[in-house]
């Protein structure tokens, strides 16, 4: 079995009614099922996802993703095989919002207040969340 690492970005739905506590726990269940870490950032407007595990399970939940009509414009920025996971112990870590530290944080990694999803790096983006997944611990 190959290790795969997927990050995508989306927006929110605003037609749609969005539960983050109910996402979050249906994400834990079948993310930990099929054995998929990974950590999600939401901002309010826009998703910042990363799935960690098995290529055929990480496709699986990216495919489940894209059809969810709570995201729009669904962009994949990076998918490729890893030699090991980032967040390895959690099913699907979330952090929300873009206040305080969270703002510094993200203005380290990118040039403005905003992801240009189509013009950003993997790395930066895997090292934002790096960074505030510390917050969560």
């Amino acid at each position: 079995m190959n290790l795969t690492r997927l990050i995508y970005y989306s927006q929110r739905n605003p037609s749609m009614s969005l539960s983050m506590g109910e996402l979050l726990e249906i994400c834990k269940r079948n993310n930990s099922a099929m054995n998929v870490t990974g950590m999600l950032h939401f901002n309010g407007n826009y998703f910042l996802q990363v799935l960690e595990g098995g290529r055929a399970e990480v496709s699986s939940i990216y495919h489940r993703i894209a059809a969810d009509q709570r995201h729009l414009n669904i962009i994949l920025i990076s998918c490729q095989d890893v030699r090991e996971r980032i967040f390895p112990t959690w099913s699907m870590g979330h952090h929300e919002g873009m206040e305080g530290e969270t703002r510094g944080i993200f203005l380290r990694y990118f040039p403005s207040n905003t992801v240009n999803p189509e013009a950003v790096s993997a790395d930066s983006l895997l090292d934002f969340l790096q960074d505030v997944s510390t917050e969560l611990v």
